[in-house]
């Protein structure tokens, strides 16, 4: 993998400083934001392109902040290495563009926002500036790829519905108002973007509104969004994960886990140290080879592959994940207890999933 040279990278923010001013902060703005220490953005992360590079420091900076968050929740040190930037390398898809551009603004997008996200107690994102917003409030037409992906409009739905979310949450804590995400139109509606070539409606529907939800979180503010309910409906006189976006009493739901799917949302929020109970079951085919079988456990012939999200891990495993943080291990366990607090994704442990086929069916309950 090409990883961009920091010197260069460090260069080239420097030489487009004034274009900087023009573009995002305004000459205050610039000097507030160096005064309390903050690093300052290059041009293609503040303009709304489609461009390779713009595309991966949106998803890097939108992943490094999630990950610099649960760091410093879970009381870890910066724990930034090389390799979390191949998250970045197995989520790219053709449709972005040029590979290699993709990856130098991911591995830039990254760095930003492990930093932002590590601070967020002390200081905000700055998401509006790196995924835009008009003056009224509403955000503007995500930069999604302009031809369909190999995973579909996954991304593009993600995207559009990152992006208002964000506006949405932006404009309700200017407005001191109690953070709700159903409240908006955009949310409920669950279309912005969507063509008829895209397929499935209720499938990027509820794409978006995953996509809606974390941006409305990062535009609210992260802290002040878990203090006042984040517009949940929790399960009163229940202990554990009992918060749910569509607010059902229910205390379980099944999830089915798509093998051709890196990340699979469960629509489920937790918090650090809550307990699930998970119960799993289906086979999947991690390759084409139809004897590259797993179950939840991982590969039936206890084989690895390199570049997975957990290379020590046995293939197609099934793992978590909290918002953009890092993967962890669940396989056959019948409970766990949640690392960070946020949404919960559930995924197979394989470095390209395209090739692969069958599901796993997935009791998730608290």
């Amino acid at each position: 993998m090409a990883l961009c040279d920091r010197r260069q990278a460090g260069s080239r923010d420097s030489s487009i400083l004034l274009n900087m001013i023009k573009l995002a902060l305004g000459t205050a703005g610039l000097a507030v934001a160096l005064l309390i220490g903050y690093p300052v953005l290059p041009v293609h992360a503040q303009q709304n392109s489609t461009s390779p590079r713009d595309h991966g420091y949106g998803h890097g900076y939108r992943d490094g902040a999630d990950r610099g968050r649960q760091d410093r929740d879970r009381g870890l040190g910066r724990n930034l290495r090389d390799s979390d930037y191949l998250a970045g390398s197995r989520e790219y898809d053709p449709a972005y563009g040029n590979r290699s551009s993709y990856m130098s603004g991911y591995q830039e997008g990254y760095k930003a926002g492990y930093e932002d996200g590590y601070n967020y107690y002390d200081r905000p994102g700055r998401y509006g500036q790196i995924y835009g917003r008009s003056g009224d409030g509403s955000a503007r037409q995500a930069g999604s790829p302009p031809r369909q992906s190999q995973g579909g409009y996954a991304d593009t739905a993600f995207d559009a519905g990152y992006r208002d979310g964000i506006a949405a949450g932006q404009q309700d804590q200017r407005q001191n108002t109690r953070s709700d995400y159903r409240r908006s139109p955009s949310y409920r509606n669950g279309d912005a973007g969507y063509r008829s070539s895209y397929g499935d409606k209720d499938a990027y529907r509820q794409t978006f509104q995953d996509g809606f939800e974390r941006g409305y979180q990062d535009g609210y503010g992260r802290s002040r969004y878990s203090t006042d309910g984040g517009g949940y409906y929790p399960n009163r006189g229940a202990t554990g994960a009992a918060d749910t976006r569509d607010g059902e009493g229910t205390r379980s739901r099944t999830v089915v886990v798509p093998a051709t799917r890196q990340w699979t949302p469960t629509s489920i929020s937790v918090r650090q140290g809550d307990r699930i109970r998970i119960e799993t079951t289906g086979e999947i085919r991690w390759t084409s080879n139809a004897n590259d079988r797993a179950q939840s456990a991982g590969s039936l012939d206890l084989k690895k592959t390199p570049r997975a999200p957990m290379p020590n891990a046995f293939a197609g495993a099934l793992l978590g994940r909290i918002d953009g943080g890092l993967p962890f291990g669940i396989g056959d366990q019948t409970s766990i207890v949640a690392p960070a607090s946020g949404l919960l994704y559930l995924g197979v442990n394989d470095d390209n999933v395209s090739d692969n086929s069958g599901q796993f069916q997935v009791v998730v309950s608290w």
